[in-house]
């Protein structure tokens, strides 16, 4: 591990609609919050710039290099000074399927990284509670991390937290900081969600920053909120439970070194 030992990262708290530029006001204002804050980092949630019902998120999808969203991101990095984890955005492709897509921006504007979300959200909790992402969303296959400020990157989002193999692939990979733009729904947020972030922490002896979509986005969906930063070893180090905010903390690398030699977990893996 090499760069600066510390940064200020932030989480980005929102109650997403189908209205993308009232959205993007409300990101551009908490954006410019973190930014004031000292933030280098700032992570939005998933659908920050569109949250809506499957048909309509079709006819949303985005250009990866033209779109609203993107221009957005871009715009607001150089505007603000900061790395921005961009949370999701619906990417167009092909006539009936988006990609649930996070882009990572650097401060002078330009595409660090793309990750598309492998894993969707195929569930049926109840029967208020049903949902089915692939029939309007492509998964990805990549794993993707991405240097920024000296430190590297993992990237996922949302329901990919239950899968703790991507974890370990991006800690392998090297990543020191993963973060999980989410828009966890109330039901299985008030259930799993808290367990589930602090989880990835211990197990891979990193941070993870997990910026959160809260309230109630229309008449069948409501998010969880509870938006986190969680240190390495598993301590919460900022959350917010509802409405519009920044969460922000420090993330050091020395806080993970410390980590990983008290608990060379990562050193003793035994796959096969």
């Amino acid at each position: 591990m090499s760069g600066p030992k510390s940064i200020r990262v932030s989480a980005i708290q929102m109650c997403s609609t189908d209205d993308r530029e009232s959205n993007l006001l409300v990101a551009s204002r908490l954006i410019e919050e973190a930014a004031l804050e000292g933030a280098e980092i700032v992570a939005l949630p998933e659908n920050f710039s569109f949250l809506g019902d499957g048909a309509a998120k079709l006819a949303a999808a985005e250009d990866p290099e033209t779109g609203r969203s993107i221009r957005f991101l871009r715009d607001q990095s150089a505007r603000c000074g900061v790395n921005i984890v961009g949370g999701s955005i619906p990417v167009r492709a092909a006539p009936d399927k988006v990609t649930n897509t996070c882009f990572v921006v650097r401060t002078d504007g330009s595409i660090a990284a793309r990750y598309d979300k492998m894993h969707l959200f195929d569930v049926a909790v109840d029967k208020d509670n049903t949902f089915q992402e692939s029939e309007h969303v492509r998964p990805g296959d990549d794993v993707v991390t991405v240097d920024v400020s000296g430190f590297t990157l993992g990237l996922s989002i949302c329901y990919d937290l239950r899968f703790p193999e991507l974890f370990r692939r991006l800690a392998t990979a090297g990543a020191s900081v993963i973060f999980v733009p989410s828009a966890f729904t109330m039901e299985t947020g008030k259930a799993h969600w808290n367990v589930l972030v602090r989880a990835r922490a211990i197990e891979n002896l990193c941070y993870v920053v997990a910026p959160a979509q809260y309230g109630r986005h229309s008449k069948r969906r409501i998010s969880f909120g509870h938006s986190l930063i969680v240190g390495p070893w598993g301590d919460v180090l900022g959350g917010v439970a509802d409405g519009d905010a920044t969460v922000s903390a420090d993330v050091s690398l020395t806080r993970i070194e410390d980590a990983r030699r008290r608990i060379p977990a990562l050193e003793h893996i035994r796959l096969g």
